[in-house]
């Protein structure tokens, strides 16, 4: 008979019962809180020079729903089912799994979901996250259709770029065309894009609409709707008993641009606009006090000094701590107009000033 060494025998023992003990918890399974957990997958496929991903979410229990706390999509992406809010129903097969197909450009190499959900199970409150990662299927994405990627500015331009698909057997030819207009022309080598054309606004500030045309067959067109941060600055308007006050917050899309206010009495105040900031400018109160902003020639609509009440000259008043809600309601009659005017005046004079 052959006997183990004693010195061997007793790690021997120790990692028996580790197997024995991971063996029990995989056949037993853990806690009933730890087991619940959303099941996230996703299948990445080519479609015309892009690709997808079928992304599934599952649920691990199959006699409890559950609820999503978040869904993040990376890059970002809305959808319609996989999202905060929505019910994660208990595991029935394939009906029950929440899906979206998310589809992202080839520049793209890589996507992710990660999914937050929250079960109740008597009287435990269970949440758990887990996610997935989808790389771009391998060797690429290669199409021998053309492509065509537009960006908007917030001067009412935009930028056409044209490429030829990677498995394009010959040049291709283009037309970019706007109204009845040909605005430009030229050739791409398969597998390679043009340089960036800027196509300008219209100076009427309606937007631009973009057509590219290969032997008249349209390629790609698009109509302005301006970038995704958004462009039209946000105009606050607040009366105290001592100011007016009137600031323009621009987002970091927006334009930059000058902004002249002249009041009824005292001397006007000009005010630069610049992009992602907020700029203010106060005038002493007085009553029948208004400002009228203009962007070179063009005048808006006049802003007027509401009277917040309570402001006797001769008693001492406790410092405003807080927005006076009708004085503010005094001036709101014009901001949507005026702040629309701030944009549409300055975009449109941007675009006389660089055509």
């Amino acid at each position: 008979m052959f006997h183990i060494p004693s010195v061997v025998r007793r790690p021997l023992a120790v990692a028996g019962a580790a197997v024995v003990g991971l063996a029990a918890a995989v056949v037993l399974g853990g806690s009933p809180a730890s087991a619940h957990h959303p099941v996230v997958t996703g299948d990445a496929t080519c479609v015309d020079g892009k690709w997808q991903v079928e992304w599934k979410v599952a649920n691990s229990e199959t006699d409890l729903d559950g609820d999503i706390v978040s869904a993040t999509f990376t890059p970002t992406f809305e959808s319609d089912t996989i999202k905060a809010g929505a019910v994660l129903p208990k595991f029935q097969g394939e009906a029950s799994l929440l899906k979206a197909t998310q589809t992202l450009d080839i520049s793209v190499t890589k996507a992710s979901l990660s999914v937050e959900a929250h079960w109740k199970r008597g009287r435990q409150n269970i949440t758990k996250t887990q996610g997935a990662t989808v790389n771009i299927p391998r060797g690429g994405c290669k199409t021998s259709k053309p492509a065509v990627a537009f960006a908007d500015d917030c001067a009412g331009q935009v930028t056409v770029v044209v490429s030829n698909g990677e498995e394009a057997t010959k040049d291709l030819r283009y037309t970019i065309v706007v109204g009845d207009e040909k605005v430009s022309e030229g050739t791409v080598e398969p597998g390679k894009s043009s340089e960036p054309f800027v196509v300008p606004g219209n100076e009427d500030g309606t937007p631009v609409k973009v057509v590219v045309k290969s032997k008249d067959k349209v390629i790609g067109e698009h109509e302005w709707t301006g970038p995704e941060g958004g462009c039209e600055p946000e105009i606050a308007v607040e009366s105290t008993c001592d100011d007016l006050s009137i600031s323009v917050t621009n987002p970091p899309e927006g334009l930059e641009f000058e902004v002249v206010f002249t009041p009824s009495t005292g001397e006007p105040q000009t005010m630069k606009v610049e992009k992602g900031k907020t700029s203010t400018v106060t005038f002493p109160a007085s009553d029948g006090l208004t400002v009228t902003p203009s962007i070179g020639e063009d005048k808006l609509d006049a802003i007027a000094w509401e009277n917040p009440g309570n402001c006797e000259e001769d008693t001492p008043t406790l410092p405003v701590t807080g927005a006076n809600a009708g004085a503010i309601a005094g001036g709101a009659g014009g901001l949507l107009v005026v702040g629309a005017a701030v944009f549409f005046f300055a975009r449109r004079r941007r675009l006389r000033f660089t055509a």
